[in-house]
């Protein structure tokens, strides 16, 4: 496709622009900063988001009004269907290394397309503008290089609008530490903390008068049992919030918790967006390169030496499996106590 296609300059003044963001409530939470600058840059044009299932819920989170399609990419020719019944001026694949979503872009009928060149894919073959992918720098620099190519920008900022619904029944939020257990992605096995490492660490926050909430989905409640069997916790000293919350109301549980410890998942990017407090657990993926950051959280990085060997998602080391054993109780938890007693500056919630 690419030997055949003919590059195209932007046009200066867009009406309608697209954007392709597949899966993944982390991924769509990182663009939000994209969005963002091309609202600014084009007041007055629409922008369409082409997302699936796994991310519908959080495009009510973005900074701006965008017009949402929920499309089905393993069914290319309805999405493709979709995209062309927009005629749309630019259509921007945030995917880096997804070719399908590369052919959907190139044939979209979009007088523009701008794509990502990652080592190996050949996506930006089929592209008009193509910005270099790069491991070396925050996820955020990559979305952040794509959103100069509209104009210039001073400051990339991952940011959230506050969409909150409380949950049903009242929780100890002065006390609660939240956490998340499972990672998501071809290899979230990898990226998951021993369940013996959080089973400590719930004992030793219980042990000093703190509630542990772990929040998740259906799916998780086996290892969420696991870890409390692990900490020997009770029915007094934690709360299973996993396939009972909402994405609203998870929104307004994390920024009224003490705390969010989390492996590298989508839920640590949302909550620090929304300026929760965060310590992400970092090991095949690292902080530097895909952190959930704010001024209040922070990344904390296995010390193996396989350690952030993941860059796009899919990539395989012979040791994988034993990275995230690498980081320590000892290490989590003085970074917990670290940040349960920094004075909060914002509002204490009931």
């Amino acid at each position: 496709m690419g030997m055949f296609r003919r590059r195209r300059l932007l046009p200066v003044s867009p009406d309608r622009i697209g954007l392709i963001q597949p899966t993944g409530i982390g991924d769509m939470i990182l663009v939000s900063g994209l969005i963002l600058h091309l609202r600014q840059c084009f007041p007055r044009a629409e922008i369409h988001i082409f997302h699936g299932a796994t991310n519908a819920a959080a495009t009510q989170f973005l900074p701006i009004d965008i017009i949402g399609h929920c499309c089905v990419f393993k069914r290319p020719w309805t999405t493709l269907k979709k995209l062309r019944t927009m005629h749309l001026d630019v259509v921007i694949n945030c995917a880096p290394w997804a070719r399908l979503t590369a052919v959907i872009a190139a044939m979209s009928g979009a007088r523009a397309v701008v794509c990502f060149k990652s080592s190996g894919q050949f996506i930006h073959l089929v592209s008009d503008v193509a910005v270099p992918y790069l491991d070396n720098r925050h996820e955020t620099e990559n979305h952040r290089a794509v959103a100069e190519q509209f104009g210039p920008l001073q400051q990339y900022k991952v940011c959230l609008r506050r969409v909150e619904r409380p949950p049903r029944g009242a929780l100890p939020y002065r006390r609660l530490v939240l956490m998340h257990l499972a990672a998501g992605g071809s290899r979230a096995m990898q990226k998951s903390w021993l369940i013996s490492h959080w089973g400590e660490l719930a004992r030793r926050l219980v042990a000093k008068g703190w509630i542990i909430g772990f929040t998740g989905l259906r799916q998780d409640l086996e290892i969420i049992r696991a870890v409390t069997e692990a900490g020997g916790l009770t029915e007094e000293n934690h709360v299973k919030l996993a396939d009972y919350l909402t994405l609203t109301e998870l929104a307004y549980v994390v920024v009224r918790a003490r705390l969010l410890v989390s492996v590298d998942t989508g839920v640590a990017h949302f909550a620090a967006g929304l300026g929760a407090k965060v310590i992400g657990l970092y090991g095949p993926t690292s902080s530097w390169r895909w952190g959930a950051f704010n001024n209040g959280s922070i990344g904390l990085d296995a010390p193996h030496p396989a350690a952030g060997h993941i860059h796009l998602g899919f990539e395989r080391h012979p040791q994988g499996n034993d990275v995230m054993a690498s980081l320590s109780v000892d290490t989590v938890f003085s970074a917990v106590e670290m940040k349960l007693n920094e004075v909060d500056s914002r509002a204490v919630y009931g």
